[in-house]
């Protein structure tokens, strides 16, 4: 064959493939809607294992790579569940939802999410114009805390003395230790507990994203918000309130910290973004993509979960020696301690 026909016919083929991945999903959204209609959770890790399986058996038996094969049979899985996680579920317990500051970002995509479902949902929220305020809280069977980390504590402070004894109430803050007391005094007599999102607004659905549920000692609130949340698909892990911070010190304030520093030396030394990108590797290039994000945030919430987590100061104590233990280990003629480093990262992830 002429390369100009075998050109034609892989573009035929990827045509083919397209056409097929459509028919896919038109299939996968109607086992969403099979799901919805008998109340099944999104996700069924048996039958996600078992097509994982499938794909990478029909690559070895046809000397294909497994990996890559993997590879595309998650992204299409991803694709398919998060069609499904996206279809109107309505809730076996409708419930009135209170959100307080649900005009934000995360506030509005939690509220269309409970809509979906068929809760009934008030935005407490000046931008939102409605004239509800803290006081209509009263009225509601739950009531979702999505405010800045400061003004969390005094929030639930009045919260306390207007919401009904049975009300569940909860935040969505990126931190706990700045009003962990207050969460645990309210836990101690009445349906309060804590949750942490894992993904923002940008998030097309929970599928796959997990969600931290903080035990602040109501065993009830803890049930029942996992009841309200989990059938979307997240990973959900609960936790005690005390151990969160410790893994957000990491998770968010270490990762954080990273990419800034990261930055910080690429902006001090003197060669062009453009520049670079010319000549990046695909190390280079991966970073690129979580610098920039964090780059584009909001600097004072960045600085809030680094500068009011408790566990703060033991985190950044580690980036530092772990930064100058690198440093030395360059610096050094003998590769021993490099070689060190490198080989206790990868017994880490493996």
């Amino acid at each position: 064959m002429e390369l100009n026909e075998i050109r034609d016919e892989i573009k035929n083929i990827d045509f083919q493939i397209l056409e097929l991945t459509k028919r896919r999903l038109e299939l996968a959204k109607e086992v969403g809607k099979n799901k919805v209609k008998n109340n099944a959770a999104v996700r069924n890790m048996e039958v996600e294992r078992k097509v994982i399986d499938r794909y990478r058996g029909f690559a070895l038996e046809n000397g294909m790579n497994p990996v890559y094969a993997e590879t595309i049979c998650k992204i299409l899985m991803q694709e398919s569940i998060e069609a499904q996680a996206a279809l109107p579920r309505k809730a076996s317990v409708l419930r009135h939802i209170a959100i307080i500051g649900g005009y934000g970002k995360m506030g509005r995509w939690l509220a269309d999410l409970f809509k979906q479902s068929g809760h009934r949902v008030d935005i407490i929220d000046p931008s939102a114009g409605n004239g509800l305020t803290l006081d209509d809280c009263k009225w509601a069977d739950t009531v979702i805390i999505s405010v800045p980390i400061s003004r969390t504590s005094g929030i639930l402070e009045k919260l306390d003395s207007i919401c009904d004894e049975e009300a569940l109430i909860f935040d969505i803050a990126s931190l706990k230790s700045p009003f962990i007391e207050k969460l645990r005094d309210m836990g101690s007599r009445r349906k309060v507990c804590s949750v942490h999102p894992m993904f923002g607004p940008s998030a097309g659905s929970m599928y796959d994203r997990n969600l931290l549920v903080c035990d602040c000692g109501s065993k009830t609130a803890v049930d029942e918000t996992v009841q309200l949340l989990g059938n979307h698909g997240a990973n959900i892990r609960t936790m005690e309130v005390e151990e969160h911070d410790k893994y957000m010190s990491y998770v968010l304030g270490l990762s954080h910290a990273v990419n800034i520093a990261f930055f910080t030396v690429l902006e001090r030394s003197g060669i062009s973004f453009e520049d670079m990108k010319s000549v990046a590797s695909t190390t280079y290039s991966k970073l690129m993509d979580s610098n920039l994000s964090v780059a584009m945030e909001d600097p004072y919430l960045y600085y809030e979960i680094q500068h009011l987590n408790v566990n703060r100061d033991k985190m950044l104590k580690e980036f530092g020696e772990s930064t100058k233990a690198v440093v030395e280990a360059a610096q050094a003629d003998d590769a021993t301690e490099f070689k060190n480093l490198m080989d206790k990262g990868r017994e880490y992830f493996t």
